[in-house]
């Protein structure tokens, strides 16, 4: 009699090798707990509370729901890793209540009700976030500006326009570039340390978690339409160009949100298309829409579409006739 054990698949990610979902999550926590420090150091201590509150409540809600369905707990980090990254996506006054709303949201209608991790087709933290978005559009667009060390801020002041508000009627100054660049600036509270961001994404690139082009085709498609879009009626000089890559939450959402592996292609022409697609759209958003940012939104636009072009931008079966270009083949 065969044994059902045998039977049994790990989630997604399928990988060769000793890297397992456990392992890549570790790695990820790893690359984003300096831009948890640092955020607290920026912006106060009860940064470090939100963390801890969004994490508690994200593996709190995974353990219940294992539990109403008596299946086995993973313990694969997912929840974690989601509970952080939503959380970066807060603005650095949200009340202690958002994070429960968001991980509740995110873990439970956005992961869970999907069939759990590998099967979701939004990412999990924008999703959460997209709810309290919708929920509490106010607050959440609400600016902080950095107090450093470990000072309390005054959430409802907004001494400074952002750097992205700034280049719509000015040039930034280099002094201004370098200090958005290392988080400097107000913003949520994940998005404005691009130092880190950058070291992240090439300790994830190196330890190959992530691929380049994914992150690279997004920042070079908004970086061209900066170029064009952005000026006064010309090209927009390079510090504009540079800003708009800074800026915002472009840098965390292309190296952290955009590569996540179950709400992204599963080919490498589908990766361009979907990355080009997302940059074309913040593009859109950024210039042509009633949003600043929007970067969340062309994710999240692309996690939708993307079941379309995995179905369409699929690798052809050995020994199927190529017919259309790229390897297109529509199944019936």
């Amino acid at each position: 009699m065969q044994n059902s054990n045998l039977l049994k698949t790990a989630d997604s990610p399928h990988l060769l090798g000793d890297t397992t979902t456990r392992s890549i999550m570790k790695w990820v926590l790893i690359t984003l707990l300096p831009i948890i420090l640092v955020a607290g150091y920026l912006f106060g201590w009860r940064i470090y509370l939100l963390f801890l509150i969004a994490i508690i409540t994200a593996q709190l809600a995974e353990i219940i729901w294992f539990k109403c369905l008596k299946k086995e707990l993973t313990w694969d980090l997912s929840a974690i890793v989601t509970a952080v990254l939503m959380t970066m996506n807060l603005a650095p006054s949200a009340p202690w209540y958002f994070p429960v709303i968001g991980a509740i949201f995110a873990i439970i209608v956005v992961k869970e009700f999907f069939g759990g991790l590998g099967y979701n087709f939004l990412n999990p933290a924008l999703g959460g976030r997209a709810l309290l978005v919708g929920l509490f559009f106010q607050d959440m667009f609400k600016i902080s500006w950095p107090a450093p060390p470990f000072a309390s801020i005054a959430p409802d002041v907004v001494t400074k326009a952002t750097p992205l508000a700034q280049m719509k009627t000015e040039t930034l100054s280099q002094t201004e570039l370098w200090q958005t660049f290392i988080g400097f600036t107000g913003g949520r509270i994940g998005e404005t340390s691009s130092l880190l961001i950058l070291i992240a994404f090439f300790v994830l690139w190196r330890r190959k978690i992530i691929s380049l082009h994914i992150p690279v085709i997004i920042l070079t498609t908004v970086g061209i339409g900066a170029w064009i879009f952005a000026g006064d009626g010309t090209f927009a000089p390079w510090q504009t160009v540079v800003g708009h890559l800074l800026s915002g939450g472009l840098l965390l959402g292309a190296v952290f949100m955009a590569t996540d592996y179950a709400s992204s292609p599963s080919t490498k022409a589908g990766e361009i298309f979907y990355a080009f697609s997302i940059g074309c759209l913040i593009v859109v958003f950024r210039f042509f829409g009633p949003t600043q940012e929007g970067v969340s939104y062309a994710i999240l636009t692309m996690n939708c579409a993307t079941p379309f072009i995995d179905r369409v931008l699929r690798r052809r079966v050995l020994g199927e006739k190529k017919t259309l270009p790229f390897d297109l083949k529509f199944r019936r």
